[in-house]
């Protein structure tokens, strides 16, 4: 299957601490992958979201707008617009926005349907 996905198309889902538009998934169209854009916003205390796991994919984030900071295990690095975050499948992983504006990332995920876990903190 073969598609052009645009701005404002897909589900939009409310996560805590950010917003995620599907645009890509099985329920978006019965592809066999997932891709999301998140929007992160400057980060207040009670909006921010923990680690969460993937326990059955890797996912690949890429920066699109903003300043954050992602974490994996007991790491931590900066992300800049450009920059690709990798996670592998099981991790549990954050990104937090460090900046005065919104963080905007598009992250991948290499199956149809993503099952998403709230690690313990």
């Amino acid at each position: 299957m073969t598609a052009v996905i645009r701005p404002g198309e897909g589900t939009v889902l409310t996560l805590p601490g950010r917003t995620a538009t599907e645009l890509v998934s099985a329920a978006q169209g019965g592809y066999d992958v997932t891709v999301r854009r998140v929007v992160i916003p400057p980060e207040d205390s009670a909006g921010a979201r923990g680690p969460h796991v993937h326990p059955d994919c890797p996912e690949a984030i890429v920066v699109q707008a903003g300043q954050g900071e992602f974490t994996a295990g007991d790491r931590a690095w900066p992300a800049s617009p450009g920059d690709v975050l990798v996670v592998s499948a099981g991790q549990p992983h954050r990104t937090r926005n460090t900046g005065a504006e919104d963080l905007v990332l598009f992250c991948f995920f290499p199956v149809p349907v993503l099952t998403t876990v709230e690690a313990s903190p």
